[in-house]
C-alpha cells in the first residue's frame, strides 16, 4: 500500500499573500502490539505470547537504559536518546540547579537500513480530504458570491466542495454564517438548505 499524502498550508504563510504548502503523510491507522505480535509470529517460530513478552521486556529495558543516560540502538530501526528541558532561562553555566532540569522527550533517529527501505516505498496523493483548507472570511465570501451567481441554493456538500472543508468544519462555518446574518436555512435543521440573507452574496453590478 503506498504512503498517502496531502498538502497543508505552512503556518508562517497564514495571513499573507504568499501561500506556501508542505506535504504531510495522511495517517493510515495505528498498529497495536497485538497486531505486531501476530505478524511477527508468522515470520518465526515464536508464539504470539512469546513475541508480546519480548516486546514488553524490550520496552522495560529501553526505559531502564535511557533513564541512565544511554543511547539505545535497535539495529535496522534506529537510535533513541533522552532530551532534557530547562524550566527556567539559564544565563550562566552555573545558573541552574538540578531541580530545574526535567525530562522533555525521547528523540529518535532512523537507522540507515530503515531509511533505505522507506525510500523505495511508493507515494500517492490521498483520495480523501483528511483536513480542512484554511480560508479567511473574505475568501469564503468570494466563493459563496461566485456560487450564488449561478445557483439559487447552497447545501452543506456544496460548501464542503467549494471551500475544501471536512464535514465538521463545514457545519461549524455554516452556523457562523447563519448567526452573522449572511445565510438563511430554508429547510429543516437535519437537512439544511441555505440561501443568501440580508442582501449578502449578490453579484456586483456590471459583472
Amino acid at each position: 500500500m503506498p504512503i498517502q499524502y496531502e498538502f497543508y498550508r505552512n503556518p508562517n504563510s497564514q495571513g499573507t499573500n504568499k501561500k506556501r504548502y508542505h506535504a504531510r503523510v495522511v495517517p493510515a491507522g495505528r498498529i497495536s502490539t497485538d497486531r505486531l505480535a501476530k505478524e511477527i509470529q508468522k515470520e518465526c517460530t515464536l508464539t504470539v505470547a512469546d513475541v508480546k513478552s519480548v516486546l514488553i521486556a524490550l520496552a522495560d529495558k529501553m526505559s531502564e537504559h535511557l533513564g541512565e543516560g544511554r543511547k539505545v540502538h535497535l539495529e535496522g530501526i534506529g537510535y533513541f536518546q533522552v532530551n532534557l528541558h530547562c524550566k527556567e532561562e539559564v544565563r550562566t553555566m552555573h545558573g541552574a540547579r538540578s531541580e530545574n532540569i526535567e525530562f522533555k522527550n525521547v528523540s529518535f533517529r532512523a537507522d540507515i537500513d530503515l531509511k533505505k527501505n522507506l525510500k523505495s516505498q511508493k507515494i500517492r496523493r490521498s483520495r480523501n480530504k483528511p483536513h480542512s483548507m484554511p480560508m479567511t472570511e473574505k475568501e469564503i465570501d468570494e466563493k459563496l458570491t461566485e456560487h450564488f451567481a449561478s445557483n439559487p441554493i447552497l447545501t452543506r456538500r456544496d460548501f464542503e466542495f467549494l471551500c475544501q472543508q471536512v464535514k465538521s468544519t463545514a457545519c461549524r462555518l455554516l452556523r457562523k454564517l447563519v448567526e452573522a446574518g449572511k445565510l438563511k436555512n430554508v429547510s429543516t435543521p437535519r437537512n439544511p438548505v441555505y440561501v443568501p440573507d440580508n442582501g449578502h452574496y449578490a453579484p456586483v453590478a456590471g459583472e
